[in-house]
């Protein structure tokens, strides 16, 4: 299946030169109703595709000149295996906004995609007018404690280890919990039954991306997302080619009016943090920048899927603040 079809949206691709080399990325531009409208950046999370946006995007762009993209290694972006780390993505972000946005704009990313956009506000402020990180995971992505404190990082050799087979995958796939709050849920028997129907579509089209509409939404992106992603941007959060930036000093060096919001995270005796983000991390963000607004939700990790309204919200907060 070809990405999502959204009304008012084009289908874009640029090839964007920094000092690393040319890389080619794969965007989706939403013009709004007035030419004059401030320009809104979506950046999706690790695995995720441009469209993970689109309950959103329709209401962003009755306000914004939205910009949605599919980061290095994701989508139909270039994949560029070896290459991986959160400092070269926020260069290829800096240039997207460069060469493509061509004025200052807001600026929103979940998960990696908030510390790539952290980055680039960091490093080009003249580009960036406001930045929300969505549940960046801030600090725990530094290196060694990636390795030593968090769950993820388990999750992440889980994925080296078993893609590209999906119905491996996810027939193997283990999510902690505490109490009834679940990261994402994926019952045993629905792991079996969508391993088997990862399997039959791939036999009816091998090497398409892997879409199975029946799936709920999130579910139903990841699973493409993950069919047209490059195993080695994850194997680079294994190995910590992927953390080449010291995140307390970068969050230092942001001088736009910026947004945090965090969402469900708890601590495991065994596994360490399962979330983005502890209490500990929360409250350094806000020394490192103490007029920063932090909203605490608790919701899934993906916010602008698991609750738009909130997220529309916080990016209009935001601009009201620019």
């Amino acid at each position: 299946m070809a990405q999502t079809k959204l009304a008012h949206c084009s289908d874009r691709n640029v090839v964007v030169d920094t000092a690393h080399g040319g890389v080619r990325l794969h965007y989706v531009e939403a013009a709004p109703p007035s030419p004059d409208a401030t320009p809104l950046v979506l950046v999706p999370g690790q695995s995720m595709p441009w469209d993970s946006y689109q309950k959103v995007i329709p209401r962003l762009r009755q306000r914004y000149h939205v910009f949605a993209l599919d980061v290095r290694g994701h989508g139909t972006s270039q994949h560029t295996p070896g290459e991986y780390s959160f400092g070269r993505c926020a260069d290829d972000l800096i240039e997207l906004l460069r060469t493509v946005v061509r004025r200052p704009a807001l600026l929103t990313g979940n998960s990696s995609g908030g510390i790539i956009g952290m980055i680039a506000a960091a490093r080009a402020p003249e580009l960036v007018r406001g930045l929300l990180m969505e549940d960046p995971p801030l600090f725990s992505t530094d290196w060694p404690r990636l390795r030593d404190d968090t769950w993820v990082h388990g999750f992440f050799v889980h994925t080296v280890n078993t893609l590209p087979d999906l119905a491996t995958y996810f027939a193997t796939l283990r999510i902690p919990t505490k109490g009834r709050v679940k990261l994402m849920s994926f019952p045993r028997p629905l792991a079996w039954f969508l391993g088997g129907a990862i399997r039959r579509r791939q036999a009816k089209r091998p090497g398409a991306p892997v879409d199975i509409p029946w799936l709920p939404l999130h579910v139903r992106l990841f699973v493409r997302g993950l069919s047209e992603y490059d195993v080695d941007f994850t194997r680079a959060c294994v190995d910590g080619r992927m953390c080449d930036v010291d995140q307390g000093s970068v969050l230092a060096q942001v001088r736009c009016p910026a947004t945090l919001m965090t969402a469900h995270s708890f601590r495991h005796p065994e596994l360490g943090l399962v979330g983005a983000m502890d209490d500990d991390d929360v409250a350094r963000a806000r020394q490192i920048q103490p007029a920063m607004e932090v909203q605490r939700l608790q919701k899934p990790h993906v916010i602008h899927l698991a609750d738009p309204r909130a997220f529309c919200g916080a990016i209009d907060a935001l601009a009201e603040r620019c």
